[in-house]
């Protein structure tokens, strides 16, 4: 990959920025920020640690995003214009179309809290679903993860969940698909996943584990064999619903989201997803 432009230059942004650095993800990072000094100092000290982290992508920061040139990632971190962590539908337009002249076919994916509304909006606005993504859903499930890790006392790599739903606040893991060693959770214990899932919803994850779930969507972008990742999409008929953005499994690839995964939810999953989307369908009018 060419360059990724990462709106914002806090502590999200610099996370994602180093962490795409070391990676290699991209050959160019470039931080948008209003504030052009905070910006390009923060591309500064990360280039200048470059050379102990062994890792030498061009790190730079700018004012505008028509300032950036060519990219093709913009990954929505923490700019100025999103401090608000309520975007009403209105001003989630008027973000996303702020951005559409200088997209040229970019990929976009927001990293925050706003993701279902912005996406929603991107949507709206024409960009094709498989082309902007929220990636709070990673943060959310590897949270679950850690807790059921720590409910089980076994290692957190071995845990598998992924979370649905309307993040962060309306969260489910469909049952019988959180697993510890390939054995689902609920024939272990019956209050773990209860917990842990309890634990999370309603809280917003760190700078760090957010920009971690933004760069293994970029990750993801870099590969053509597709990674299976939950994300905030598009629904187009999926889980019988259209027009919101939920958390749900997807593959992603060059070129962005490939499909929709459909679990087969429970009947009491069923009613959770159901009524994420009705919060969603609510909150968009």
């Amino acid at each position: 990959m060419n360059t990724v432009a990462i709106l914002g230059s806090g502590d999200l942004a610099a996370t994602a920025a180093r962490r795409l650095a070391e990676l290699e993800l991209a050959r160019r990072i470039v931080m948008v920020d209003a504030n052009e000094g905070r910006a390009k100092g923060k591309a500064l000290d990360l280039a200048q640690s470059g050379p102990v982290e062994r890792y030498d992508a061009r790190l730079e920061g700018c004012a505008e995003l028509k300032g950036v040139g060519g990219f093709d990632v913009l990954l929505v971190a923490d700019p100025p214009a999103l401090e608000d962590p309520v975007l009403s539908p209105g001003r989630a337009m008027e973000f996303v179309k702020s951005l559409l002249g200088d997209l040229h076919g970019a990929i976009v994916i927001v990293a925050g809290i706003n993701a279902s509304a912005l996406v929603e909006a991107g949507i709206q606005a024409g960009l094709p679903r498989q082309r902007i993504l929220g990636s709070i859903p990673i943060a959310l499930s590897a949270a679950v993860r850690r807790r059921l890790a720590a409910e089980l006392d076994v290692a957190p790599r071995e845990v598998a969940a992924t979370v649905m739903g309307l993040p962060p606040s309306s969260l489910f893991v469909a049952h019988g698909s959180a697993t510890v060693g390939g054995v689902p959770i609920e024939g272990l214990s019956a209050v773990a996943l209860r917990r842990a899932t309890e634990a999370v919803t309603g809280r917003l994850p760190g700078p760090v584990a957010l920009a971690t779930g933004a760069v293994r969507i970029v990750q993801a972008l870099c590969s053509h064999r597709p990674s299976a990742l939950p994300v905030v999409a598009a629904l187009e008929g999926e889980y019988g619903h259209r027009g919101v953005a939920l958390a749900v499994p997807a593959q992603v690839a060059v070129g962005g989201l490939r499909s929709i995964l459909e679990v087969p939810l429970e009947p009491v999953d069923r009613v959770a997803f159901d009524n994420a989307a009705g919060r969603r369908y609510a909150t968009s009018r």
